[in-house]
């Protein structure tokens, strides 16, 4: 068992802080569009809107300027650097196979889909509060595999440096 004051593998601390200035450049950039200037924000309008609908109604204001993406996109990113920090937390335990992955992952949706498939049905009417909590499920989900690639990538790619020959000739 590793002694919480041990230092983390270079691959590690280096795929975790990838992933983590990652999502949260995500999360900053799709929170911008109030606080930079008209054009600056079409063009963050638009980058996000190949992956989010961007519905008014739907999508969390500030001074009456919409985010980038909407409510569950929103809670989405948010989840993303929150399962890095998790992920970091438990000095990257990985408690998935490949049977039990699958499943985190599709219980990590369901509540979405329920959310979403219960207001489609005429159930209940979701809120921005419901949105924001079931897209931050889902963001934990995929950004704790996210931040196990980014750091298996890392170590692989340090492994691979460290097997090279030298160039002492």
């Amino acid at each position: 068992m590793n002694d919480s004051n041990t230092q983390l593998p270079l691959g590690f601390r280096k795929g975790w802080s990838l992933a983590f200035a990652v999502t949260t450049g995500l999360v900053l950039l799709a929170a911008c569009p109030p606080f930079i200037s008209a054009g600056m924000r079409g063009v963050v309008m638009e980058l996000f809107s190949s992956v989010c609908h961007q519905l008014e109604g739907r999508s969390p204001h500030f001074n009456n300027i919409s985010l980038g993406v909407c409510h569950r996109c929103f809670g989405t990113y948010l989840g993303l650097p929150a399962a890095v920090l998790v992920f970091g937390s438990v000095r990257g335990a990985w408690p998935f196979n490949s049977k039990t992955a699958p499943l985190f992952l599709l219980m990590m949706v369901l509540p979405a889909v329920v959310d979403w498939g219960g207001d489609v049905v005429g159930l209940w009417q979701n809120n921005p509060t419901s949105r924001i909590i079931t897209g931050a499920i889902m963001g934990l989900g995929a950004g704790y595999f996210l931040v196990a690639a980014l750091v298996d990538w890392c170590t692989e790619s340090i492994t691979k440096k460290s097997k090279l020959p030298s160039r002492t000739e």
